[in-house]
């Protein structure tokens, strides 16, 4: 379901506002991942963290399905970790 443009008028004006307001609240945020004690940690890593949380939830609790979703997010973050770090160094060369 894709959005509306009077939609998208309201989350882009809801994003400038939240610039204006927390200028570093408002890049942590972005899709860029988030800070954490000074250190840009990327959404792929987040979302392989987050499966490896739930693989290892799913053991302890012998829930195969949450074992199951836990694989999926934790492939999932190692694939999108990949491609940005494919992107970032062979399109655009290390960045030192």
């Amino acid at each position: 379901m894709s959005l509306s443009d009077e939609e998208r008028q309201r989350l882009d004006k809801l994003g400038h506002q939240l610039e204006e307001d927390d200028p570093r609240l408002a890049k942590s945020l972005s899709g860029k991942g988030v800070l954490v004690f000074g250190h840009r940690i990327g959404t792929g890593a987040l979302m392989a963290l987050a499966g490896a949380l739930l693989l290892l939830a799913g053991i302890a609790g012998n829930s195969l399905l949450l074992a199951m979703v836990g694989v999926i997010a934790f492939a999932g973050g190692l694939l999108v970790s990949g491609t940005d770090w494919f992107r970032g160094h062979v399109h655009h060369g290390p960045q030192h």
